[in-house]
């Protein structure tokens, strides 16, 4: 059997469904490597030029040039004990990525440095892998899960001549660490880079304001024949004139553990309408790939299961229009077509980083970006819709400027004012540090009209 047919049946024994796997699309542009400027700091005095990097913290960040962009310098500290020194800036594999990401060694010191130039409205998540001298191969059995599914997918759709080098890649990812000395972090496991003109990220200011209540709860759905957490997030604030709860329903619940504090300071702000927000968890990446998929089953069970649920526990709304769904990547395809299957359920959608590519067209017939086709004929769309994507997701941005094309002109075809669907783009990529500042406007955006 071929390497390639191995990790076919390998992929089909764990059940991952083939359609889910982006195209097979390889990067046009990387960013922009230059020489690191501190080289001969680093060099004339290694100890020196490292008090200075830990007083400031990194990555180091240069002046705006003309154009608007900025040197960006990683660093790393490590001796003969390592082989190689890898940064994961971004969430994609290539099969050109240790190449292009691996640091260099300044001679004759423990420093390690990599440059890029980039806009200064730039922002990622990052790693730092510190690749061991004579470790080797990581073994895929040894990865996390996220890690080997994300490496089996990608040699599966990978082309033969590919294969070494984004084999290599990926072992290099199983020492990722986060960079000690980094401003922001993401969480335990990833820091942050976000440049001076970024835009602003609420996560990272205070959010002092009354707290609501947070309740998680074992729900099992008959749709699905599994059982999941869901956690409702409860405002301090409630809605006006004792209208009941509008409904927030937030994909990949166990995401935004971290969001409750940051809604009750937006509540309590004004910035957002008090609303239930409801955190659905996924149940890990094989079932997450199946029902995060425009799968009919996982939409019965949002709006059968789920809503009446809540129903039956707070006094919430019935209103389409005060019903929101929101998500991330396939939750954000997922988001927009249950809007779409279900609109006497929900008429506003948050699309992050939407996989409107979906389904791939390696097992799907040659067939592509189905949620927009299914969009040229619908009997409806929603009141409301805001899409992003970044500008670094090079499989991402065409399906969902394409998919933004086809909503506004069905829109219009139905009588929708113009601007009920947006399409914003950041500077960034597939990156939860980017959803995480771009979702409060995104929110504010869906729920401009609820009561306040």
């Amino acid at each position: 059997m071929t390497s390639a047919g191995k990790d076919r049946s390998t992929m089909e024994r764990q059940d991952i469904p083939l359609h889910t796997i982006p195209p097979r699309l390889k990067r046009t542009a990387r960013p922009e490597r230059i020489p690191t400027p501190c080289v001969q700091e680093a060099a004339r005095d290694p100890e020196g030029f490292w008090r200075r990097v830990a007083g400031s913290g990194t990555p180091l960040v240069g002046e705006a040039d003309a154009e608007g962009r900025r040197t960006v310098t990683f660093l790393w500290r490590g001796g003969d004990e390592l082989a190689d020194v890898v940064l994961a800036a971004d969430k994609a594999a290539a099969a050109d990525s240790y190449r292009s990401n691996r640091m260099e060694r300044v001679p004759g010191t423990d420093v390690w440095h990599l440059t890029y130039r980039m806009h200064g409205d730039w922002r990622a998540s990052y790693t730092v892998a510190p690749v061991p001298a004579g470790g080797g191969p990581a073994s895929p059995d040894a990865l996390p899960e996220v890690l080997r599914i994300r490496r089996e997918r990608a040699l599966a759709v990978s082309e033969p001549e590919d294969r070494p080098a984004l084999a290599r890649w990926f072992d290099a990812l199983a020492h990722a660490v986060p960079d000690p000395l980094a401003r922001e972090r993401l969480d335990a496991r990833t820091s942050v880079v976000s440049l001076p003109e970024a835009p602003r990220s609420l996560w990272r200011e205070g959010t002092e304001a009354p707290a609501g209540r947070v309740t998680g709860t074992r729900v099992a759905s008959e749709h699905l024949g599994n059982t999941r957490t869901v956690t409702v997030h409860e405002p301090a604030r409630r809605p006006p004139e004792g209208l009941p709860w509008p409904v927030v329903v937030l994909l990949d619940g166990q995401d935004w553990r971290s969001l409750p504090p940051l809604i009750d300071a937006l509540v309590a702000d004004g910035t957002l309408p008090p609303a239930l927000t409801v955190l659905v968890d996924s149940l890990g990446p094989i079932a997450r790939t199946r029902e995060l998929a425009c799968s009919d089953a996982f939409v019965s069970f949002l709006g059968e299961e789920l809503l009446p649920l809540l129903a039956r526990r707070y006094p919430v709304t019935g209103d389409p229009s005060r019903t929101a769904v929101a998500g991330q990547s396939l939750g954000g395809l997922t988001a927009l077509y249950a809007a779409h299957r279900d609109p006497g359920r929900f008429g506003r959608v948050v699309s992050q980083s939407g996989s409107f590519w979906w389904p791939g067209v390696a097992a799907a017939g040659g067939e592509s970006e189905r949620m927009t086709r299914l969009l040229a004929d619908a009997g409806a769309v929603p009141e409301r819709v805001h899409l992003s994507a970044g500008t670094d997701e090079w499989s991402l941005l065409g399906p969902n400027r394409r998919l933004h094309a086809a909503l506004a002109e069905r829109g219009a075809a139905l009588g929708r004012a113009p601007g009920f669907a947006v399409l914003e783009e950041y500077r960034g990529g597939h990156d939860r540090a980017c959803w995480h500042a771009g979702l409060p406007a995104a929110l504010a955006f869906a729920t401009a009209d609820w009561e306040r």
